[in-house]
Parts: structure tokens; C-alpha cells; sequence
């Protein structure tokens, strides 16, 4: 087999002078409630319901809601800074992949749910990040890697969950 077009090209990748950097970290939540009670909550739409500063623009999705490959996009104003997005795994109420593509980064993600024995969900992020350009180094260089504990987003759900409300915000009727 002539490999000599792709040899080429591993060369050039191998001699580059600076290296694109990469880091995974995961967490993980319980919560007393089924992945049947949980999965619906992770869609670009409802997550406005609890993730406060949370917005989305849908780009492509059948239903409105989240569903396989479907695709939004966020600005800087949302809590959780701009992107383009697609899930590029969905398997209702057990898990969910997706990329995010930013200009310095791309963030690939897999939220698996787990229902366990004494009734509770487990869920897990497993999450890779990507630097695209030198500013995306500094950006991974500064994030965590390895098992992170809890993230912000298990008090977010955990209080959806429990409040029928974003964090901080007021509850309905108070």
C-alpha cells in the first residue's frame, strides 16, 4: 500500500513546534430520583429551566428538545460562555455525548445516568478538552484533570430536583 500522502502528513504533525494540549476530568452525582426524572433535563432548551443565565439558540432539532444530533448554539452571554454544540450520542434516559466548538477549544462530553440498586442515579461527566490555538493551552493548561468531586452542575440539578426552580433563584410563589 502507498502510505506515502498520509506519512507525510504524520511528519508534519510530528515536527510541529507547539503541541496542542489535551486534559480529561470527571465527576459524578447521586440523586433520589429516576434517570427517567433526570434525562429530560439535560437539553439545550430546558436547561433554562435550571441553570440560571442559561440560553440557547436551536439550530436544528425535530422536536424542539434534545434529541440525537441535534445542534445550538450559545453566545457569551450565557453562564456558560459561546459555543456551537451537537450531541453526537443519545440514548434516552441512560446517556448522553456531545461536542462543543469554540473558537480555542473543542469540548467533547458523556453524561451517563445510572440507576442503582437502593433507587438512586448515578450520574457521571466524563469530559475532554481540546485546545485548538496557543490561547487554548492557557485555557487547558488552567483546567482540572483526574476525578474532580462534584461539579456546580450536580447543585443545579439536585436543586431543580428538590425546588422546581434554578439556584438562586426565588421558588414559585415566594
Amino acid at each position: 500500500m502507498n502510505t506515502a500522502k498520509s506519512d507525510k502528513i504524520v511528519e508534519k504533525f510530528r515536527k510541529q513546534k507547539v503541541k496542542f494540549l489535551r486534559k480529561n476530568y470527571q465527576f459524578t452525582g447521586d440523586f433520589e430520583a429516576t434517570p427517567e426524572e433526570i434525562f429530560p433535563l439535560l437539553c439545550p432548551t430546558r436547561e433554562a429551566d435550571w441553570i440560571p443565565g442559561w440560553n440557547a439558540d436551536l439550530i436544528f432539532t425535530e422536536s424542539g428538545y434534545a434529541e440525537d444530533k441535534c445542534v445550538w448554539r450559545t453566545d457569551e452571554n450565557n453562564s456558560n460562555g459561546d459555543g456551537v454544540w451537537t450531541f453526537t450520542g443519545y440514548k434516552e434516559n441512560e446517556f448522553i455525548e456531545f461536542v462543543r466548538f469554540r473558537d480555542d477549544l473543542i469540548i467533547h462530553a458523556k453524561i451517563d445516568l445510572l440507576l442503582q440498586d437502593d433507587g438512586t442515579t448515578r450520574i457521571t461527566w466524563n469530559v475532554t478538552t481540546t485546545a485548538l490555538t496557543e490561547k487554548g493551552n492557557k485555557m487547558v493548561e488552567n483546567m482540572p484533570e483526574g476525578s474532580v468531586g462534584r461539579g456546580s452542575v450536580i447543585d443545579m440539578i439536585e436543586y431543580y430536583l428538590k425546588n422546581d426552580d434554578a439556584i438562586g433563584v426565588p421558588t414559585h410563589g415566594h
